[in-house]
């Protein structure tokens, strides 16, 4: 053990200890001739410990990237190995997780750096492996910024199953030391469980088949994250992603950008440009990309986009874009993403719910579950007359599901989704309309929330307003004008000028519910 005030190499002044390893620890120096604070590991002799220091020493030396710190110094007396390198001042991420709450957006700017920092490792020439992923190897800095410490078992692409790394992150192939040829992928599964305990606030379990079950079931991690995971931890390398690149693409994605978009959005304004009608409460339904996607895509929706009547697609319009999904000509998620919109366009815009239940059957539940509702719907549909209950009951069956997914554009387009659903029940006798209304001021009070706490920051306003437009319309037509009068001019503060035909609808609304409540 260093004690406090030893001096090592005329230079080091020991501080104090600041971390402790398996076989190693990591104590605060001063420079004592220009005063500036170093971190020193300190590994003592034995067979492990000469092999992980000089791997340690070897992979620092070759690095260049300010997520990685830089190893200045390095020695070896009778005692054992010493490694100097820059003292990143700051708390583990463990910790810092701990006593802070981080916003979503924060953790997909993290993972995107700490992707392009394990890319970097990926892309020398011999590649390195990281390979001791963990929230205590990352270090938060006051400034918000990241460090990855602690190379003592990084190694070469080409090494064979290793017996260190930690119980839950590291990779089958590794900790269980089976021989395997390790590679990128060894790394993307440690990235898939540091992505859990980041967004959980829990460490990963050892037991693979515990932790998919618990990645599955956790309420509180988005659809779009959850699929990231499970496509980084899988058993069998090859159902991971190939790379780091890959992987960073997928996240790239939750945040909108990249060359695809993460999802093709409805368009709030245009559809709130028109009255609210027919089960899906309005009268046109028009997508747009939240980024270009790819060649095909653009041209799919610039044909298409001509072919638009009333702020609606056309049948034309409709059978160019499903001729593009069915011509092989889109890439995979688009075409899945085309495929979904259209899938709801006929369920909740035409009706069709045959032609519905086609395309719903087309896409994978795992990336789009709410498919799952939705062909259940579409059948029950179908004999409607027969299956009321039912079809209420797949309804709160919905709603519920809805509520256990994260924070994000998903679920408050879903809250939509719903009540209009619930609209479809307006010409059934017996039919309440406060369950339209109650899922849209669950909804309503959900993104309020969210949006209050930093956990939903995408388009808050929007969908804020679409809510409002529509509780507006349904408590006047329940004859309740105070609540009609402050939801409406709720809604047409928050409208954008794109939503200029909408917000006259509230204000004429408006104008004729004050008079009525002026006559009283």
């Amino acid at each position: 053990m260093l004690s406090s005030g030893l001096i090592l190499r005329g230079r080091y002044r020991i501080l104090r200890q600041i971390g402790r390893g398996g076989t190693s620890s990591v104590f605060l120096a001063e420079d004592v001739s220009i005063g500036k604070k170093w971190a020193v590991k300190f590994l003592p002799c034995d067979d492990d410990t000469v092999w992980l220091a000089q791997n340690e020493i070897n992979m620092m030396i070759m690095l260049d990237h300010e997520m990685f710190p830089r190893i200045v110094d390095a020695w070896q007396d009778e005692e054992g190995y010493y490694i100097v390198s820059d003292y990143i001042e700051g708390t583990t991420l463990d910790r810092a997780l701990c006593t802070n709450k981080v916003s979503r957006k924060m953790l997909i700017e993290w993972w995107m750096d700490i992707a392009a920092a394990i890319k970097y490792l990926h892309d020398r020439k011999p590649s390195i492996l990281y390979l001791d992923l963990k929230l205590e190897n990352i270090m938060l800095k006051a400034d918000g910024s990241l460090r990855l410490i602690d190379f003592g078992i990084a190694g070469r692409i080409a090494e064979r199953g290793s017996l260190y790394g930690t119980p839950g992150y590291a990779a089958p192939e590794q900790y269980y030391n089976r021989g395997e040829l390790l590679d990128e992928r060894t790394d993307v599964f440690a990235f898939g469980m540091l992505m859990y305990a980041m967004i959980t606030g829990r460490p990963p379990v050892p037991d693979l088949k515990e932790q998919e079950k618990l990645v599955r079931e956790e309420r509180g991690i988005p659809g779009r994250i959850r699929t990231i995971i499970l496509n980084c931890i899988s058993e069998d390398k090859d159902e991971r992603y190939p790379g780091m690149g890959e992987l960073a693409d997928a996240i790239r994605m939750l945040k909108g950008g990249g060359k695809k978009a993460a999802r093709i959005r409805l368009s709030l304004a245009a559809a709130a440009a028109v009255t609210a009608i027919g089960i899906f409460g309005i009268a046109a339904v028009r997508y747009v990309l939240a980024e270009p996607i790819d060649n095909a895509a653009e041209r799919m929706i610039a044909e298409a986009n001509e072919h638009i009547v009333d702020g609606e697609y056309t049948e034309e319009g409709i059978r160019i874009i499903c001729g593009y999904i069915e011509s092989g000509c889109l890439d995979d998620d688009s075409c899945m993403r085309f495929t979904y919109e259209v899938a709801k366009n006929y369920f909740l815009v035409r009706r069709n719910y045959r032609e519905a239940l086609r395309y719903f059957e087309m896409l994978d539940t795992e990336v789009y579950p709410e498919s799952a509702y939705y062909k259940q719907l579409c059948r029950l549909q179908m004999t409607f007359e027969n299956d009321r209950e039912d079809y209420v009951r797949c309804l709160e069956e919905f709603n519920r599901y809805n509520k256990g997914l994260g924070y994000d554009g998903v679920r408050y387009e879903n809250y939509l989704m719903i009540a209009n659903l619930y609209d479809a029940l307006i010409s059934v006798e017996g039919y309440d309309p406060k369950q339209e209304i109650g899922v849209l001021e669950d909804g309503l009070h959900d993104l309020r929330y969210a949006v209050r706490e930093g956990l939903y920051t995408d388009d808050g306003p929007g969908y804020e307003a679409e809510y409002l437009r529509r509780l507006c319309i349904l408590y006047e037509d329940a004859g309740d004008r105070t609540k009609a009068i402050s939801y409406g001019e709720q809604a047409v503060r928050l409208m954008d000028p794109g939503q200029a035909g909408a917000a006259d609808d509230i204000k004429s609304r408006l104008e004729v519910l004050r008079t009525h409540a002026d006559k009283q």
